[in-house]
């Protein structure tokens, strides 16, 4: 099967990569070192999985790799790993590569990437869902895997047959996948570690364990995670609330010496993804009438913060 990838930075790497062991991979992406760095040495990724891994470094080489959509043309499958803030525009220029059978899957964190997809491609031919695995990008083409676990897919308009065959190709290449039928509860379960964790470890320049170890911190992560229970269950997602409180401080126990993708942006100085997560709760807030006057306010000292080095 032909399989595109958009974007190849730390997880799209390790998708691409491991794809390779069974289907015929394209990369695109816009930043043209890592598209030379694949063409030279492959997608190299250092195997460091807590109690698997290897620790070597093992290259793994697409069929193909450029910065131009039209020199792969159609796949069957695309696998899109672009920041949301430029998801539409990279859909745009990866038409060339979607054909009336492609099926799009986006697999990244947050809730308002379909949306943005879909902005370009049919949603009959959008699969979403997320992923447990870890990576961390250490040069252009080349990241350390540093955790791994299921994938989950399904459908929010799409036939569900679009998913399970999204799966299956990624059964093929020893992905662990599981189809839901009700996708949005598994969105909204990752999105709930997000919502705890991101903001707040960002603003105070801390590592994830600091939100289950500082008092403050505990609690400020259960008001945020609180409303977005409020907003999730409204939209027609069950949970238990409790338990989904306790997964959150457990995901902070458990990557504790992480520091969140947010705060690795803030340290950057890029742009954060604050919108499509304590975003997204106020959003989607809006839409259902439950007020959600904690993520406005943590959206909003996020948004003051990455403006000081923006400039806007």
């Amino acid at each position: 099967m032909k399989i595109g990838f958009l974007g190849c930075g730390a997880i799209g790497s390790i998708y691409a990569g491991y794809l390779t062991k069974a289907h015929e991979v394209c990369v695109v992406d816009t930043f043209a070192p890592v598209i030379e760095a694949v063409k030279k040495d492959g997608i190299l990724i250092d195997e460091c999985v807590p109690g698997s891994g290897s620790g070597e470094t093992v290259s793994f080489r697409p069929a193909m790799a450029s910065t131009d959509p039209k020199e792969i043309g159609v796949v069957d499958i695309l696998i899109v790993f672009v920041r949301y803030m430029f998801l539409e525009a990279a859909c745009r220029n990866a038409l060339p590569m979607i054909g009336p059978d492609t099926v799009v899957v986006t697999l990244q964190n947050g809730i308002g990437n379909y949306d943005e997809i879909a902005k370009v491609v049919p949603e009959d031919q959008i699969v979403i869902g997320n992923t447990a695995f870890g990576s961390t990008g250490l040069a252009p083409g080349h990241v350390k895997h540093t955790g791994t676990g299921t994938t989950f897919m399904g459908t929010l308009a799409a036939p569900i047959e679009k998913a399970e065959k999204a799966a299956a190709a990624l059964r093929e290449a020893g992905f662990e996948v599981v189809v839901k039928e009700n996708v949005m509860e598994v969105i909204w379960h990752k999105a709930f570690a997000n919502v705890a964790i991101n903001a707040i470890t960002a603003l105070m320049d801390q590592t994830n364990i600091f939100i289950n170890d500082n008092q403050y911190a505990r609690e400020a992560a259960r008001l945020l995670v609180e409303e977005a229970l409020d907003v999730a269950i409204a939209s027609g997602c069950r949970f238990d609330r409790e338990a989904e409180l306790a997964h959150a401080y457990e995901i902070a126990v458990a990557t504790g010496t992480n520091r969140s993708s947010t705060l690795q942006d803030v340290t950057h100085q890029k742009e954060t993804e604050i919108r499509i997560i304590n975003g997204a709760v106020s959003r989607i807030g809006r839409q259902y009438g439950i007020p959600t006057p904690y993520n406005d306010m943590i959206c909003q000292l996020m948004l003051a913060k990455q403006s000081i080095y923006l400039g806007r």
